[in-house]
């Protein structure tokens, strides 16, 4: 892919063949791109102001994923809300990785139905064994530690229930939190259903203050554990501001 970012997002670039009416090549669009493009480049500074329909995810993460696969740098996106991070890494990137960084010459064919139906295809054949490596994207929603759930705590406040919650309805939000804990997939706050006591979930969120670490019983099966670990490798991390400025100080 050659990462000449004006072409990108032009009408004639792979994101137009990709969407096709989908897609509207927009000056402001191209002109905050290659804007941020040169500011990393030259690792300064920049403060931009778009309006609504400028299209400012595919204006930064072009360049942003361009910067990761051609100089081998990691890469931090930090937004305002949770929502806009699952929104990129739901929707935004994985478009983008199929399109910019595809496994084959098919890999950046989109569906017509859905954008969320692009995949991560894999194809492997009797050349993949030789071919060069190249840096590939590996994109990790980063998350801070309080939006976990913590198994060994919530096993705790499952036992002591009757000392640590006097009344019925926060009993009832604990329950609610087990019988999520037994199907969520990433333990975080953005999947658990609305409680009638939130302030539950303090007593069974993943703690510095209450980790055991390695020498956790649920170590190897803790959520928060294992977003760690996925962070190994990852090249372009989505987080909040937050937790951004946190991990700063």
């Amino acid at each position: 892919m050659d990462f000449d970012i004006r072409h990108i997002l032009s009408d004639s670039g792979p994101i137009a063949a990709a969407l096709g009416d989908r897609f509207e090549s927009r000056p402001e669009q191209t002109s905050m791109a290659l804007a941020i493009a040169r500011t990393m480049e030259r690792k300064s500074h920049l403060l931009v102001e778009a309006g609504t329909g400028v299209g400012k995810s595919f204006a930064y993460l072009v360049p942003a994923i361009a910067r990761a696969l051609t100089k081998g740098e990691v890469v931090i996106v930090a937004t305002n809300t949770i929502a806009l991070q699952e929104q990129l890494v739901n929707k935004d990137i994985p478009l983008l990785r199929a399109i910019l960084d595809p496994d084959d010459a098919s890999a950046g064919s989109v569906p017509d139905d859905d954008w969320d139906s692009v995949q991560d295809p894999v194809h492997l054949d009797e050349h993949s064994q030789s071919a060069p490596s190249r840096v590939r994207l590996k994109p990790v929603l980063v998350k801070g530690r309080g939006n976990y759930v913590s198994i060994r705590r919530l096993r705790l406040a499952s036992q002591r229930q009757e000392k640590l919650f006097s009344d019925a309805a926060a009993r009832r939000s604990l329950h609610a939190i087990e019988d999520w804990a037994y199907t969520t997939k990433d333990g975080t706050l953005s999947t658990l259903p609305q409680l009638e006591r939130p302030g539950v979930w303090d007593k069974v969120q993943s703690d510095s203050g209450n980790c055991m670490g390695r020498k956790c019983p649920n170590h190897k099966e803790c959520y928060y554990q294992s977003a760690r670990r996925e962070l190994e490798g990852a090249n372009l991390l989505v987080c909040n501001h937050a937790l951004f400025f946190s991990d700063l100080a």
